[in-house]
């Protein structure tokens, strides 16, 4: 039997659709070869172009012997048809659906000798020659009737016929087709073992961490429904401050709240204090009549604008606009226009909103309206047993279980945390990734190799990562290390984006994202706050990215994880 990179398939490979072609290739490899040769799936790299630009790597197949040299496949599933007018390939999948798909030759051809660059980048291979050659693997197709052009001789097509009858012949005489250079000494066991470098060493976590992460969400599937047996219990009740640890549900439940309340005819209010987050409670509920979503001082705008009222210009609007006048204008909005006013306001993130702020929530409060109100129960932070100071009569309901992220989350985040008693509910998860760094230079580079590290060795969806940064200067300087790069990147504003989201951790307040990586830096991230927000983010998975002084802190007396 073939050695195997990696040597096993994960189950959620094998239970990729997607993939079926190659998990069929993987397990031929591995029945007709023997252990002469060295098989590596799916193996990535990173490369430049002639420019100096990133460019990302990846062969489906990789095949190794320390004699006859190494070939690279190409494995498409599907029936499979090229059009030599318009040089594109097709493919065409079980269910009858035609999409293209990238020049197969191509991909194999150009991994053969990204490999090669990659072997020869080492002084102990600049002066040797390695024979090399590249092949197509057509698992569902029958083989080419003729040449497809003369850089695609048929014989370079391994179809379903040969795959299932003369496997490993396909393969030798690919090996062996062209002569091997008088100059060549041979891959040997040294080259072997030098690929194995380049490519096996990722094979350690490959597919670990998004297929952990998949377990997880499984898991926190069944969990979930508990959440809202809150509602139940505040459905008599006027008045109510919903409180919490992070992950206890208080923004899942507060959506829900609003919801119910708009579909059975109350003209309703759901706020909070930060853009991002209003944005995302927007997207969570979608278009429902009888519901109004916005963050505070977006409402306090709109309703003024609504009612006529004039506005200091844009030039004036300071931080006193903000904090004074946008809430006195809601008042006297709902003064000038009471049809203005909600049956019921739900309000996220409350211990984020001013004292004074309440008295204008309150005022635009229908008699008889309903309030809610979510906020932290972490003592430590937030040091207020009550968020309002003014008394809004509001009846105290505790959240208890930690819904959203794992126990080895919980427990770093925890650390951070003073108040009632938090219970993990979680899958005990992957264990926190502390990275430390001796520079500050370091510490974006190293935030950048984690991504990279997450997407491309470890099938992480882009639209799973938030990287969490101090504050925007630091932003900008890790916009600036990944110019390069091919991925794509977004802030917060918008959650629904496939990219990856890159912001500050206060904007970044009251969000979350599958895989989170946080950044400390010589910031305020050293206010409490800040490290109890920010190691609470994440659902699923954890990278911390600091110096040893400031990790030491963060980490403080760390519980355990069970």
């Amino acid at each position: 039997m073939a050695i195997l990179w990696p040597r096993e398939l994960p189950v959620s490979i094998r239970q990729d659709r997607r993939r079926s072609a190659e998990v069929r290739v993987y397990d031929r490899l591995a029945a007709v070869l023997d252990d002469s040769f060295t098989v590596f799936y799916s193996s990535p790299w990173l490369g430049t172009d002639h420019l100096g630009n990133e460019r990302d790597g990846e062969c489906d197949f990789m095949i190794a012997h320390p004699r006859m040299g190494y070939l690279t496949l190409e494995v498409k599933g599907g029936g499979i048809s090229f059009d030599p007018e318009e040089r594109q390939w097709w493919s065409t999948d079980r269910d009858g659906f035609r999409f293209r798909i990238k020049d197969p030759v191509e991909q194999a051809r150009s991994a053969k000798h990204e490999l090669l660059a990659k072997l020869r980048a080492t002084r102990h291979w600049q002066g040797r020659w390695i024979h090399n050659s590249h092949g197509v693997v057509f698992p569902d197709a029958a083989a080419p009737p003729r040449d497809l052009g003369a850089d695609r001789p048929a014989h370079i097509f391994c179809c379903s016929r040969e795959l299932g009858h003369g496997f490993r012949e396909w393969i030798e005489s690919r090996l062996l087709e062209v002569p091997p250079r008088i100059e060549t000494r041979g891959l040997g066991r040294d080259g072997i073992a030098a690929f194995e470098s380049i490519l096996a060493q990722p094979f350690t976590l490959s597919f670990q961490i998004a297929g952990a992460m998949e377990d997880d969400r499984q898991h926190f599937c069944v969990l979930e429904p508990t959440q809202f047996h809150v509602l139940e219990m505040i459905a008599d009740i006027g008045r109510a401050e919903i409180r919490g640890a992070a992950g206890t549900g208080k923004t899942i439940v507060a959506i829900e709240e609003a919801r119910r309340m708009a579909v059975a005819g109350q003209r309703t209010l759901l706020t909070c204090f930060g853009r991002p987050l209003a944005n995302e409670l927007a997207r969570a509920t979608g278009a429902i009549g009888n519901l109004t979503v916005g963050s505070f001082h977006s409402v306090c705008l709109n309703a003024a604008e609504t009612a006529g009222l004039e506005l200091p210009s844009v030039g004036r609007r300071d931080q006193k606009f903000f904090d004074n006048t946008l809430p006195e204008l809601l008042m006297d909005a709902v003064a000038a226009k009471p049809d203005l006013m909600w049956k019921t306001i739900v309000v996220d993130e409350g211990q984020d909103f001013q004292d004074s702020w309440w008295v204008a929530i309150e005022s635009a409060l229908l008699p008889g309206g309903r309030l809610r109100i979510f906020s932290d129960a972490n003592q430590r932070v937030y040091t207020r047993q009550n968020v309002p100071a003014t008394d809004l009569q509001l009846v105290p309901i505790r959240l208890c279980r930690n819904l959203r992220n794992t126990k080895s989350i919980h427990a770093a985040a925890v650390v951070h945390y003073e108040g009632p008693e938090v219970i993990p509910e979680g899958p005990d998860g992957l264990a926190v990734n502390w990275i430390e760094v001796r520079t500050l230079d370091a510490l974006l580079m190293a935030a950048y190799e984690e991504v990279r590290r997450l997407v491309y060795q470890n099938d992480v969806s882009a639209s799973e990562i938030a990287v969490l940064l101090p504050n925007a200067a630091w932003v900008e300087r890790f916009l600036i290390t990944v110019s390069r790069s091919h991925l794509e990147f977004a802030n917060c504003s918008d959650l629904s984006t496939d990219r990856i989201v890159v912001d500050t951790l206060r904007r970044f307040k009251g969000l979350e994202r599958s895989a989170i990586i946080l950044v400390v830096a010589e910031s305020d991230l050293a206010n409490g706050e800040l490290a109890y927000v920010g190691l609470s983010r994440p659902r699923f998975y954890l990278a911390v990215v600091a110096r040893a002084s400031d990790m030491k802190w963060l980490k403080e007396t760390a519980i355990v994880s069970p």
